[in-house]
């Protein structure tokens, strides 16, 4: 009886142990698009954040809401995701809650370049770029020499041909003030052509704009709008995109002068350093499958957002080094030591 007894436990813990062995747990690996991720079924229990450090009702701004609206249905659990805007110190305001924060998935951010490649260096950001884990790039920003209208600068060669002659008299204003991306791209053009600019520095893009159409300066390193019906033409990129349309194909851009100064205005998704892989997967598989939305497609047009997609890696490489040429340029600037 003792003997029989026995033999039926063993039975019974071997069929115990089968059952078990087919379950999975939140530690497990799993296959995911030909990579093993952590499994992360769990993930969002709860509602997500994600800061934006710009005012509202701007194109950055804009863009993560159409995100965040979406993401619900593309997340696992379907969890709530609400835009908290923090502007502040040239964007460090924001991205300093996001680098402090819990890498649990649950706080992101959504910025634009210079938070991430530029104002480190100035050593005042309690950040750096490894504070972040890069999640997705989304798309980058045209950006040219801008004058009015009716301003007698047609072309990048009536434009060079005035700052030659006129050392210092060319005005031109930039956002974010001194040390921002675009007057390191306008002082990088002025040292590469041997020519000297007076800069403007300004914190909004609508005070550039107001300031070039009063005349109080020349011109702005800007966004053209003429495409729109606006008053601001464009006589040279700085950026390799000049745009979502074809309008401008006829103006250039520095590259396609043989020129070496270029920039490049980014925006991404970010999370803090330490986030887990597992959930960067998935929170980076979320948004580029809604990105590829047909509507998302159209509010990019229409807010002329270039799309321009890296994952997490190459995103990070993007980071990487446009903050080691930013260094670079702002050191022979003497913007910092």
């Amino acid at each position: 009886m003792k003997k029989n007894l026995l033999v039926m436990l063993a039975v019974l813990m071997l069929i115990v142990a089968g059952c078990s062995s087919g379950k999975s747990t939140d530690g497990e690996k799993k296959e995911s698009n030909g990579k093993k991720v952590e499994a992360a079924s769990v993930y969002p229990k709860k509602p997500i954040e994600v800061i934006v450090p710009f005012n509202p009702g701007g194109p950055t701004d804009v863009f993560a809401r159409a995100i965040a609206k979406e993401l619900p249905e593309f997340l696992p659990n379907k969890q709530q995701v609400a835009v908290i805007n923090k502007p502040g110190a040239g964007t460090t305001l924001g991205l300093t809650d996001v680098a402090t924060s819990k890498p649990d998935g649950y706080t992101l951010g959504f910025t634009t370049s210079s938070g991430l490649d530029i104002q480190p260096h100035y050593g005042k950001a309690s950040y750096q770029i490894d504070s972040f884990e890069p999640i997705i790039k989304t798309y980058v920003l045209n950006s040219a020499i801008v004058v009015k209208e009716d301003s007698p600068l047609n072309t990048y060669e009536d434009w060079l041909a005035y700052v030659k002659e006129n050392p210092g008299k060319f005005t031109y204003g930039t956002t974010g003030g001194t040390g921002s991306g675009g007057h390191i791209a306008m002082e990088n053009l002025s040292k590469e052509l041997g020519v000297e600019m007076k800069h403007v520095p300004f914190e909004g893009v609508a005070d550039v704009m107001n300031a070039v159409m009063s005349g109080q300066i020349m011109a702005g390193q800007s966004r053209p709008d003429t495409e729109n019906g606006g008053d601001l033409k464009p006589l040279l990129f700085v950026t390799d995109s000049k745009g979502v349309t074809d309008y401008y194909d006829d103006i250039p851009n520095t590259k396609e002068l043989g020129l070496e100064t270029e920039t490049e205005f980014y925006s991404g998704f970010i999370a803090p350093a330490g986030t887990p892989e597992d959930i960067v997967q998935i929170l980076h598989d979320a948004i580029k499958e809604i990105m590829e939305k047909e509507e998302i497609q159209e509010l990019m047009v229409t807010q002329n957002l270039a799309p321009s997609y890296a994952d997490s890696k190459d995103f990070g490489q993007t980071i990487k080094a446009a903050s080691d040429q930013n260094k670079k340029s702002m050191e022979e600037l003497d913007l910092i030591k």
